[in-house]
């Protein structure tokens, strides 16, 4: 993790997705559009870390949650939680990886190849059709994520969409893996 940011009261602490934490008035964080009107403002220096997050932002390749660790509450314009100071925001890059198992909870990380057999259990959202799984951290590179699993998606769009991507992963410690979960006959369209 990156340098942490002293909790002032009134405040709110943005993990962004290089690890760093940054602490954002509660007053910004009204509505999903309100903060991420303040992520382009935080990410504006022309610094790489602040250019990679940028570029993730500009791609929708991005989301926000509230990660308590065994629960994590995704932040979206549909689902927006009253935030609270003190509270922290985790802003995570998002890739999509297809899967061809449906039962076990294998991950292999797409940034330093270590496999990682997640032991905790799934959570299922009422109504949902996503399986929704804990945070944790890789057993290699200690880089946070969470996995999610569609099976009624076909599209996965493609993670690098240009090479600067692959030399800039080693700055993200934050990400969601979406996976996609085909069957045997399943076709996918990488757009």
């Amino acid at each position: 993790m990156g340098p942490s940011a002293t909790h002032v009261a009134g405040t709110v602490t943005l993990v962004d997705a290089t690890g760093y934490h940054h602490a954002i008035s509660v007053d910004y964080c009204t509505s999903y559009q309100q903060l991420n009107m303040m992520l382009r403002v935080l990410f504006e220096p022309d610094v790489k870390e602040a250019r990679i997050q940028r570029r993730y932002i500009d791609e929708g390749k991005y989301d926000l949650c509230i990660d308590k660790g065994t629960q994590v509450i995704p932040l979206t314009s549909r689902k927006w939680s009253s935030i609270e100071p003190g509270t922290n925001i985790v802003m995570r890059v998002t890739i999509q990886q297809k899967t061809w198992s449906g039962s076990g909870i294998d991950y292999k990380c797409h940034f330093c190849g270590a496999v990682n057999r997640l032991g905790i259990t799934s959570v299922e959202y009422p109504g949902s059709k996503r399986r929704v799984f804990c945070s944790t951290d890789c057993q290699k590179c200690r880089r946070r994520f969470q996995i999610t699993r569609d099976k009624n998606k076909h599209n996965i769009r493609s993670f690098n969409s240009d090479s600067s991507h692959v030399t800039d992963e080693r700055f993200i410690r934050n990400f969601h893996v979406e996976q996609i979960v085909c069957r045997l006959g399943t076709s996918l369209f990488i757009l």
